[in-house]
């Protein structure tokens, strides 16, 4: 569990706080979207890496600090005072000792400050059910952020725990698993595989799942076969950050403006579809509406609502079909119903309607 060290803020003149902006973007559509966010630095998540320019200050020993500190490809920097150093892969915190053991030679009791004037490009992959799919360049730009007992402010910068890059990412699909959410990274030369529960951080509040993420990383999450996820699970996801933004309903039948519309995550509701189709028409039944839901490749099943009495929260791809009011709603109702829907859940099927989720 990542221990976050916190640092007494010193009021130096002229300390800004730099908070710093990463555009996303996505290679393998036209989407493209800001990152935003920030959190207050763990000097042990981040990892230094090649590009990445760093800082450091010797306290009272101004000669031996330095400015622009660049990490080379083969991950070592060089420090004048103290020669080369192989900081790639080590959190600023592990940097720091690694100097305060150096100048240890040099001067009694160093104080050490250490800063990331300017972070290295990043890359993150996303595959899988995600709304999103595909790599993310993430853009550089200066912090001067530090880490150590005289750090003029605690780092400022974008959040790369993987809840924060799903949800920029437009969010997951229904069908995630998120039980195996797998993360491949190389660590010192090595791949390493983390398998990630997002259920126990959604459930339990375990924020251990919610990895920090590094340059390089690829995130993939499987899809599940079978979408019988329970309405208090829908409801949970759905109401959290890293669901869909939005998901499409196709909403046929007796309305202004049928047709099919991206529901919003933070308000999937049976009402709201119908507000976004621009309402009933004076012929709609308003007491019986029918919904077409998929769970997998082969089933579907159909819903019977008085709109009146339940707003029901609709999932991707439900089509909802409102009917006249002069067809009962036993006989014909029925009849109609299946002509009316039976062209569009060939079409779903056909289509593959849960690669759209």
């Amino acid at each position: 569990m990542v221990q976050t060290q916190r640092y007494k803020v010193l009021p130096l003149k002229g300390a800004l706080i730099a908070f710093l902006v990463m555009s996303v973007l996505l290679l393998s559509t036209a989407f493209s979207k800001e990152l935003t966010g920030t959190i207050e630095f763990n000097g042990s998540a981040y990892r230094v890496g090649p590009g990445d320019v760093l800082t450091f200050h010797v306290y009272h020993q101004a000669d031996l600090g330095q400015t622009n500190i660049l990490v080379r490809s083969d991950g070592m920097a060089s420090f004048n005072s103290v020669g080369e150093l192989p900081v790639s892969g080590h959190s600023l915190n592990e940097v720091q000792q690694m100097l305060e053991e150096k100048i240890s030679e040099l001067v009694i009791d160093p104080i050490i400050t250490v800063s990331v004037s300017q972070t290295k490009p990043g890359t993150i992959y996303l595959a899988g059910a995600i709304k999103h799919p595909g790599m993310y360049q993430l853009s550089t730009g200066n912090q001067n952020s530090s880490i150590g007992p005289n750090a003029a402010n605690p780092i400022s910068r974008i959040d790369l725990r993987l809840s924060n890059i799903l949800s920029n990412a437009g969010g997951i699909k229904i069908n995630a698993d998120l039980e195996h959410v797998q993360i491949k990274r190389k660590s010192f030369g090595e791949e390493i595989t983390l398998t990630v529960n997002l259920w126990k951080m959604l459930k339990e509040g375990d924020s251990d799942q919610d990895v920090m993420l590094q340059s390089g990383d690829s995130i993939y999450i499987p899809q599940l076969q079978n979408m019988a996820i329970d309405n208090e699970d829908y409801s949970l996801v759905l109401n959290s950050s890293i669901g869909p933004e939005t998901f499409p309903v196709r909403i046929i039948g007796q309305l202004t403006k049928p047709g099919v519309y991206g529901l919003e995550g933070n308000s999937p509701y049976l009402n709201s579809a119908i507000a976004m189709a621009g309402g009933y028409t004076p012929a709609a039944n308003k007491k019986v509406i029918a919904i077409r839901r998929f769970t997998n490749d082969t089933d579907v099943s159909t819903l019977y609502v008085d709109p009146n009495k339940m707003d029901i929260v609709l999932r991707p791809n439900d089509i909802v079909f409102v009917s006249e009011k002069k067809v009962s709603k036993t006989g014909r109702y029925f009849e109609n119903l299946n002509k009316i829907l039976q062209p569009f859940t060939n079409t779903a099927f056909s289509a593959g309607i849960l690669g759209g989720l």
